[in-house]
């Protein structure tokens, strides 16, 4: 995996070799990623990182120890519901035959339309036991902002209603020995490199580098001795 000259000196990004050492024993060979976050072509470029997004990422670093690996991303170019993960995405995973699943969750299990939370949940656990069933190792991989504090001290509903949201998926991480992988969410910085761009909607080379070091460390922490055991599927990411 090439490593562009700002990332490698990054302590938040992988730094080189760390991949291969972390995952060193990992026997996960096809790689699947679903979920209701449209594809980025490309990360906001940044000087010094390059410009990949973090699943593709997360790809290279388990190709660092095993060359073979198969990869089958299935996330769309637009947002997709809850259901459409389910009733689309999920037959083609199945088929895939994988043994490593990166299930990403945002706003299409935790919209404003939908203040009841119920229906996400059961989607989002009639996605996962299947792939359960078939033997994949699953990781639910939140993209969405934390709840915080909004003008005059009132918080935001959206990200409140992601934070309800995130303690759902955990629920449901518990109940079928999946990996919880929380990315952080969009917030002020003063470093020289931003990870997110301006109006703090899309990430950067350096936002998706930081990204995938937080998955693959994630991954690391949970390696299988056999495809289908996590170690710690319910450790924290």
């Amino acid at each position: 995996m090439p490593y562009a000259t700002g990332e490698a000196d990054d302590p938040g990004c992988l730094r080189p070799g760390e991949a291969q050492r972390l995952l060193a024993g990992a026997r996960w060979r096809r790689l699947v990623v679903i979920g209701d976050i449209p594809v980025e072509r490309s990360a906001e470029p940044v000087p010094g990182y390059a410009p990949w997004p973090w699943y593709d990422r997360v790809a290279a670093a388990l190709r660092e120890v095993a060359a073979d690996l198969a990869h089958l991303n299935l996330l769309g170019r637009r947002p997709t519901t809850a259901a459409q993960v389910r009733s689309v995405q999920l037959p083609a995973a199945l088929a895939f035959r994988g043994d490593l699943a990166l299930l990403c969750w945002g706003a299409g299990y935790a919209t404003r339309e939908t203040p009841d939370l119920r229906g996400a949940t059961a989607e989002l656990t009639r996605t996962v036991a299947p792939l359960r069933d078939a033997g994949y190792d699953v990781a639910l991989v939140g993209l969405g902002p934390a709840a915080r504090p909004g003008t005059g001290g009132r918080r935001d509903p959206a990200a409140e209603q992601q934070r309800r949201m995130a303690d759902r998926v955990r629920a449901v991480a518990v109940r079928h020995g999946a990996l919880c992988v929380d990315l952080d969410p969009p917030r002020a910085e003063s470093g020289a490199v931003p990870a997110w761009s301006r109006d703090r909607t899309r990430r950067t080379g350096r936002g998706h580098a930081l990204a995938a070091a937080t998955v693959v460390r994630a991954l690391a922490a949970a390696v299988p001795a056999t495809p289908g055991h996590c170690r710690d599927p319910l450790r924290p990411g």
